[in-house]
């Protein structure tokens, strides 16, 4: 039964490919680079030419409650109601802000009315960057990342993405909602063939498919460190193209500059998520548990060194954490309903300014998010094997 099913899912894999290949074909000269946009090279394992967008909208909405649009926490998921929450912010970021990235995941549970989105803004695909995500919602494991695969180019109701991520470099045994993988070597509940590093690998082998049967346009991973890195080029294997991780000033010194030059030397895009940080569901503790100051704001937003700075340039603080990071070669992705919002977000290369050497050290130099000061938020600086 085993065998068949692999079997099944190879077989359907490349003639789903196949199909995709040749329904396709004529329109892959007409489909954008983003050379035309602000927008950082790929390298690795990557289309040649393809470039991604600087700033892109997150659709990974944390609200779990059905709250009006833009109301705080965000709500976007299908799943709880607010799906037409993200149609109306995609719909609003193509037509009335001009963005052209999206960021997705299936384990944001709304592609399906990201997709809606799409379509009402009448934008051709061939113009629109999309990425998405496998896991870590849904298992990891070879023949998984070819089914959600599938899965998400039905849901987005297209016939390739522009970059396609590992989600998450594991799966812990306490998530026991997720389906058991059938890949052995992912396989949580098979302890003599679970292997984490060759589980991994396995996952990126599936991805690498994906990316040579022209499913997808680029391939990368998210959540990686150094080490999950390490795996792949010592594997021999297609670098990828990207790292998404978490990134601004309360993560950067002791959590991210590392990463970043060791993603740099190899040519990996680091991509910055959270980059305002997440002010409608989080905010940093100003004292950690023995009462002593942390030197953070509630917000980014707030922090005096960035209200300054926004001052000082003329501009909003979250315009100052994305020109930062902009800086330092990352590309962000911040959240938001707001038209507002997402037109200052893009007016810092629509209007740009420089931060100068000096202010970029004063922002680099900010306090820390560690875990001993922070424990309970999975972004925290020293969160076991994440970054």
């Amino acid at each position: 039964m085993k065998f068949k099913t692999v079997y099944c899912i190879f077989a359907c894999f490349f003639t789903y490919s196949q199909a995709i290949i040749n329904n396709a074909g004529v329109s892959q000269s007409t489909r954008s680079k983003f050379a035309e946009v602000p927008s950082f090279p790929l390298h690795n394992a990557a289309e040649p030419g393809l470039n991604l967008p600087a700033v892109g909208a997150g659709t990974g909405f944390y609200g779990r409650n059905i709250l009006p649009y833009g109301e705080y926490p965000e709500c976007g998921a299908d799943i709880v109601g607010c799906g037409n929450n993200t149609q109306k912010a995609v719909y609003i970021w193509l037509t009335k802000a001009n963005g052209v990235r999206l960021d997705c995941a299936n384990s944001y549970y709304n592609q399906r009315s990201v997709a809606r989105g799409i379509a009402q803004s009448g934008i051709n695909r061939s113009q629109i960057f999309i990425l998405s995500k496998v896991g870590p919602s849904y298992p990891l494991g070879y023949n998984e990342t070819l089914q959600q695969t599938f899965d998400i180019l039905q849901e987005l109701q297209t016939d390739y993405i522009d970059l396609m991520l590992v989600h998450w470099p594991l799966v812990t045994p306490s998530e026991t909602e997720i389906p058991i993988s059938s890949d052995p070597l992912c396989n949580l509940t098979a302890s003599l063939t679970y292997d984490e590093r060759k589980c991994r690998l396995s996952t990126w082998s599936a991805m690498v498919v994906l990316f040579q049967r022209g499913l997808v346009r680029s391939i990368g991973v998210s959540n990686y460190n150094t080490t999950h890195l390490q795996e792949i080029i010592d594997a021999g294997l297609p670098l990828p193209t990207a790292n998404q991780v978490s990134f601004n000033p309360y993560n950067y010194r002791t959590g991210r500059a590392d990463l970043l030059q060791f993603c740099q030397k190899h040519q990996i895009l680091l991509i910055g998520y959270s980059p305002l940080g997440v002010p409608d569901v989080h905010q940093f503790p100003t004292e950690n548990r023995n009462k002593q100051p942390t030197g953070m704001s509630r917000t980014l937003l707030e922090d005096p060194v960035i209200v300054s700075l926004a001052k000082e340039y003329n501009r909003t603080p979250a315009q100052v954490l994305i020109r930062w990071a902009h800086q330092l070669g990352v590309p962000t992705n911040p959240r938001s309903m707001s038209e507002t919002h997402m037109l200052e977000n893009l007016a810092v290369f629509s209007n740009p300014f420089t931060i100068t050497d000096n202010d970029m050290n004063r922002i680099n130099n900010l306090a820390q998010d560690t875990c001993d000061a922070d424990p309970d938020w999975y972004e925290c600086v020293g969160n076991g094997s994440l970054p």
